[in-house]
């Protein structure tokens, strides 16, 4: 498993792969990783001939005050990890994306807008920049996304799409613990009480799901599980919304296409989570 530190280091061994007509398949991810990244190599196993990971936490989709300094940086870990689980070709740890002077960015719009750009409207437009910027020095020919991260994948799908770019875009399902509460680097700031109530959030999600797939007002079933939430222990719900699971635009009603987002904090920390109706 090559590791590989720069952009020129990642050309070099790009070119020795393209030259043998190779398809380049491509896992991004901030690091600190965890069976749910781990699924994701897993996923676009045998459909690329060369896997790179790519481990970068990326400024740009931090805001002020957000967790850019203590996010866990555990590159030696992860490359046990990853060779662990084998599959994976290279990892690509860029030590800089963003040359003295950077100042182009992708600026989504579509369904890049409402929920996480609600709070925090920075978010996707550094994602989407990262992401191009990866696929660009990766050759990526098809690269995989968790379905945890809905509405990001989305955003990706779209950018994809829009800038005619020749990458294939897989999601994987979201990977859960034992007691059901969606894999993220970020449960590791819950304390051991939190860490308690936190399943509690995507229990209350298959409730409300169970409630709309009967019939039942949507807007009753949100407040509802709202509730539920908040008096299981939750700090505040950022949001929690019914929608298509392709436009992402609010339906009041059931559909065939339908999917629940939500975000909620935990004390300090934000959880995300998604359940497709």
């Amino acid at each position: 498993m090559k590791i590989l530190q720069n952009k020129h280091e990642m050309a070099d061994a790009l070119t020795s792969w393209k030259q043998q007509g190779l398809r380049i398949g491509v896992v991004p991810t901030m690091g600190n990783l965890h069976a749910g990244h781990l699924s994701l190599l897993k996923a676009i196993s045998g459909k690329a001939d060369k896997i790179i990971t790519t481990i970068y936490v990326n400024p740009l989709q931090f805001a002020q005050g957000e967790d850019f300094d203590i996010y866990p940086r555990t590159h030696e870990a992860d490359f046990e990890k990853l060779r662990a689980a084998g599959g994976c070709d290279a990892v690509f740890i860029p030590d800089q994306m963003y040359e003295s002077g950077h100042a182009t960015a992708i600026s989504p719009a579509g369904v890049a807008l409402g929920y996480e750009a609600r709070t925090r409207p920075h978010f996707f437009g550094g994602v989407a920049t990262i992401v191009l910027k990866l696929f660009q020095q990766t050759g990526a020919d098809i690269a995989v996304f968790g379905e945890k991260d809905y509405q990001q994948l989305q955003v990706i799908r779209q950018m994809v799409r829009d800038l005619d770019l020749p990458v294939e875009i897989i999601a994987s399902p979201t990977i859960r613990e034992a007691d059901g509460l969606a894999m993220s680097s970020r449960n590791g700031y819950l304390a051991p009480a939190e860490r308690q109530i936190a399943p509690f959030l995507y229990q209350a999600m298959q409730d409300a799901a169970a409630e709309i797939r009967q019939g039942k007002e949507v807007e009753t079933c949100l407040k509802k599980a709202s509730d539920n939430i908040l008096a299981a222990g939750f700090t505040e719900i950022d949001y929690l919304g019914y929608c298509d699971a392709d436009s992402l635009a609010k339906r009041e009603t059931h559909t065939q296409n339908g999917m629940l987002l939500a975000a909620v904090y935990l004390g300090n920390v934000r959880l995300i989570d998604q359940l497709k109706v």
